[in-house]
């Protein structure tokens, strides 16, 4: 026994597992992050429908029953980091419906947060039927109901046959385009033909007193100009931009003009 250290039945400290506490504490660590980043999803989320809603709400405020159902989409990474910025970087606005045959999408850049000053550019489509297209003042004005084809309107005139005197209905085929610097859309006749006659007439020489503008000016927001026009049996399309639109409801109200 005398070979045997005194201290060999003495108990002894137990090395810890450094190892494993690490990996326990890696592991909440990144539990505790990935809840943050869960929270942090979820309140964006929160913020952005929450503004959503609010612009809705403004928007149909601002321009009434003309708009008809609105509907807002913010686009951008953070809705939280825009807010902070003070400008929401992209936002998508459209009719929630087109059943009154009108519809519209816009596409609007830095937007104020704070609903002061103007937004920066704006691109869009408005879509309307030719029931819509023929209750405008200035359509009706011509005397005469639209109706579309393929890249093409047709629209009724009078015909006063020389000679006789007699005055015929005439129905002319006329393609639109943006003219002005993208104020009006000009119909430039290319046929017109007799309506409900037996009779055979040479109409070609007359085509060109048939033409005639509408003013898109006077519907739009001062400073917004068309930059394109399509036309469909369905309905007709203009292409919309502006450099950007004052947020007040008097700034929206203030119309352009083809003068």
């Amino acid at each position: 026994m005398s070979d045997i250290d005194s201290d060999f039945f003495e108990a002894k400290p137990v090395a810890r597992r450094r190892g494993r506490g690490f990996g326990i504490f890696v592991f909440v660590l990144l539990g505790i992050v990935v809840v943050l980043g869960v929270l942090a999803v979820v309140a964006d989320l929160v913020v952005r429908t929450v503004a959503e809603d609010q612009a809705e709400k403004q928007i149909s405020q601002q321009l009434g029953d003309a708009a008809g159902p609105v509907d807002v989409q913010i686009g951008g990474f953070s809705m939280l980091w825009q807010l902070v910025q003070g400008s929401i970087d992209q936002a998508t606005i459209s009719s929630a419906g087109s059943s009154d045959g009108l519809s519209y999408d816009f596409d609007v850049r830095d937007v104020p947060t704070d609903l002061s000053g103007s937004t920066g550019a704006i691109t869009g489509t408005v879509t309307a039927d030719a029931a819509t297209v023929n209750g405008l003042a200035a359509v009706q004005e011509t005397g005469g109901a639209i109706s579309f084809g393929d890249g093409q309107v047709t629209y009724a005139r009078d015909f006063t046959i020389p000679v006789i005197g007699t005055v015929v209905p005439v129905d002319v085929v006329a393609t639109p385009a943006i003219t002005q610097e993208g104020r009006v859309i000009s119909l430039t006749p290319v046929s017109a033909s007799l309506r409900d006659t037996s009779l055979s007439l040479d109409l070609a020489p007359f085509v060109g007193g048939y033409a005639f503008d509408v003013c898109a000016a006077q519907y739009l927001p001062q400073g917004t100009t068309l930059t394109g026009v399509a036309v469909t049996p369905s309905a007709a399309t203009l292409e919309v931009t502006s450099p950007g639109l004052p947020i007040s409801s008097s700034g929206i109200g203030s119309k352009g003009s083809c003068s």
